[in-house]
C-alpha cells in the first residue's frame, strides 16, 4: 500500500517525516487519523490582495492592486502574509494554531494557484526569507531570479509558527488569481520506538518526506517546536551510526509530548 493517496495526502496509520535542513534533523509522525477525510479540497478563492494596496515591482518602483485578488503586472508581495479566514483561531492566518490543545494536530497543505505560472514562496517564520544558494552566499527568493516555485507549493504547518506566503507576477499583464487548497488536518503522534525512527530516517521504512525550507535557524522556530513537541527533531545519521542514533533517540523520545 502506498503511504499517500491519489491527491498526495498521507493515509491513516502511515508515517510522515518533516525534515529541517538547518539542523539536519527531522520530526517523524504517525498519522493516526485525518479529521477531514473526504473533504480535503478547499476552494479558497483569490489571493489575499486588497484593491488599492501598493506592491513593489520587479523593475523597481511600485504599483497599486487594481481589484481584490488581482496581482498586477510585474508586481510581487514582499512581506509574507497568511490566508485570512473568519472564525479561525487567528482570523488573519487560517493555518496557525497554538501548541496548547493542538500539539496533536498538523496541517499538510498543498497550495494550487491559478494561473499556474504565478511565482510562490514561503517564509518560515513569517518575514524570514529562507532560500539560500552556496550556503549563505546568495539569498534567493521571490524578488530574485530563482528560489521560488510556480503554481504549486506543498508544506507542513506545525503549531506556534506563523508562515508568510509571497507571490509574484513576472508577466506584463494583470492576473486574476485563484487558490485551491488540498489539505489534511492530521491527528498525529511521534512514535516511541527509537529503532523505528532510525529505520525511517535511513529510508528503510516507507514514509512521506516533506522538507521545510528552513536553512537559517530562527530562535522562534526552536521555541515553537520545543513548546509543541518537547524536541526540535531527530538528528539524521548514516546507517553505520545506528548505535549512536538509537541512544540519542531513546533520550529524545523520553522528552516527547506529542
Amino acid at each position: 500500500m502506498s503511504v499517500v493517496d491519489s491527491i498526495g495526502l498521507v493515509h491513516e496509520n502511515q508515517l510522515l517525516t518533516v525534515y529541517i535542513p538547518a539542523k539536519a534533523a527531522a520530526l517523524v509522525f504517525r498519522v493516526k487519523s485525518r479529521q477531514n477525510r473526504g473533504y480535503e479540497i478547499f476552494d479558497y478563492g483569490p489571493l489575499p490582495l486588497t484593491s488599492g494596496e501598493t506592491l513593489p515591482t520587479f523593475d523597481g518602483g511600485s504599483v497599486s492592486v487594481p481589484a481584490d485578488g488581482v496581482l498586477p503586472a510585474r508586481a510581487y508581495v514582499k512581506a509574507g502574509r497568511g490566508f485570512p479566514l473568519s472564525d479561525a483561531y487567528d482570523p488573519n492566518d487560517m493555518w496557525y494554531v497554538p501548541s496548547k490543545d493542538y500539539e496533536d494536530r498538523i496541517f499538510h497543505v498543498i497550495q494550487y494557484i491559478t494561473p499556474s505560472f504565478v511565482r510562490v514562496d514561503v517564509q518560515i517564520p513569517k518575514n524570514v526569507t529562507q532560500q539560500r544558494f552556496q550556503r549563505d552566499r546568495i539569498i534567493a527568493g521571490m524578488e530574485k531570479t530563482f528560489g521560488f516555485a510556480r503554481g504549486v507549493l506543498e508544506t507542513i504547518h506545525v503549531p506556534e509558527i506563523h508562515y508568510g506566503y509571497r507571490w509574484g507576477n513576472d508577466t506584463n499583464i494583470d492576473l486574476k488569481t485563484f487558490v485551491r487548497f488540498v489539505y489534511g488536518e492530521y491527528i498525529i503522534e511521534i512514535p516511541k520506538d527509537p529503532e523505528l525512527i532510525f529505520n525511517v530516517l535511513v529510508r528503510k521504512v516507507p514514509s512521506k518526506w516533506i522538507t521545510l525550507p528552513i536553512n537559517s535557524w530562527d530562535p522562534s522556530i526552536e521555541s515553537a517546536l520545543n513548546r509543541t513537541y518537547g524536541i526540535i527533531g531527530f538528528t539524521t545519521y548514516g546507517i553505520h551510526e545506528k548505535q549512536k542514533a538509537i541512544s540519542e533517540y531513546t533520550e529524545l523520545i523520553n522528552r516527547v509530548r506529542a
